[in-house]
């Protein structure tokens, strides 16, 4: 007999979890103390509760939809959400940019200016001892010479 699944229902593999979705079409293979046993398209078997099965098609196709709406609303949320993220993260970096800016323009403005020498220097290096001309403090006259 042919049922279609009520809800979503996890089923653990070899491979990992996987979801079955509301509507799937699944075989009846036997009724159980614990459920039934139904069987995929697949070939895998599972047992579930009579009220995750309905046979009504119309009934397994409406909440199919309900739950692709519910999940693109989901998906839409999301997308939203991390749009809104990174605009968010656009507007700090912009902020820390202008900043930046800010701060680097302030700075130059405090800086006093440093303006080179109108004439060269051929005596010495700007900034070292040697800047400024050299200035005679005395003149050392050599000893006269004694008589001869």
């Amino acid at each position: 007999m042919t049922y279609y699944l009520l809800q979503r229902i996890p089923l653990t593999t070899d491979a990992g979890v996987r979801s079955l979705s509301v509507g799937t079409k699944v075989t009846l293979v036997k009724r159980e103390k614990s459920g039934m046993k139904i069987r995929l398209s697949d070939g895998t078997e599972l047992v579930v509760t009579p009220g995750q099965l309905t046979q009504d098609t119309a009934l397994a196709e409406q909440l199919a939809d309900e739950e692709r709406g519910k999940a693109a609303v989901a998906a839409e949320e999301a997308r939203a959400s991390a749009a809104a993220r990174t605009a968010a993260e656009d507007a700090r970096r912009e902020k820390e940019v202008a900043d930046a800016q800010d701060y680097l323009r302030r700075a130059e403005n405090a800086a006093p200016s440093v303006a080179p020498p109108a004439t060269p220097r051929p005596w010495g290096l700007t900034g070292s001892a040697l800047d400024e001309k050299p200035k005679i403090a005395a003149r050392i006259k050599p000893p006269k010479k004694r008589g001869k």
